[in-house]
């Protein structure tokens, strides 16, 4: 391997800040220990926090079920309001800090850390069905398939698109290319924006 190309590999990839996203709020434990080291910090003594620690999970195990309801209570309505503030968040993000993010994640990913999907713009143009995928829908909607399972209903859809004659393909092949053009249109438009 050639002197340049050790430099670029031994490189570390650039750093990119991370976008500003709401915070998942702590699980109904950390709400109660929280509370617990603020009790604590209140009495005076001096805070140890593995020995706190130890004794906010007693605390916690004595609960009783009513009492453990009342922080379960709390999370979940403070993980819906993060849920909600996450989704307004993602709608206001640009093409460009949505492209920004999931290069971010990528390198990440790429230097180890799972479990960290790409976002999805919801403003982002929706590709359009293909043409099997039209005459599907067609099919769905008549309502003749709906005592099927979605298993027997591919197999039954795949199986009268193969005995489809090609004029009868080619509705579906045309009204795929006049939906694939438009998509194309805003495509470009929405690849403007970054």
């Amino acid at each position: 391997m050639p002197k340049e190309q050790k430099a670029k590999a031994a490189k570390p990839p650039k750093k990119i800040a991370a976008i500003p996203m709401p915070k998942r709020p702590g699980t109904s434990w950390n709400m109660f220990f929280r509370e617990h080291m603020e009790r604590v910090k209140a009495s005076g003594k001096p805070v140890v926090p593995t020995v706190e620690g130890a004794i906010a999970a007693e605390l916690w195990k004595n609960l009783s079920a009513e009492e453990k309801q009342v922080y379960q209570d709390r999370y979940k309505a403070s993980f819906e309001a993060f849920k909600q503030e996450t989704k307004d968040r993602l709608q206001e993000l640009t093409p460009a800090e949505y492209k920004l993010e999931n290069q971010r994640r990528q390198a990440l990913r790429d230097a180890g850390k799972k479990g960290l999907p790409s976002l999805k713009d919801p403003n982002a143009p929706k590709r359009p069905l293909s043409n099997f995928f039209l005459y599907a829908k067609h099919l769905r909607e008549t309502g003749k398939y709906a005592h099927m399972s979605l298993k027997e209903q591919s197999k039954a859809f795949a199986e009268a698109w193969a005995n489809l004659g090609e004029s009868e393909k080619a509705k579906y092949t045309d009204r795929n290319r006049v939906a694939m053009e438009a998509y194309k249109i805003e495509k470009a438009a929405y690849d403007a924006q970054t």
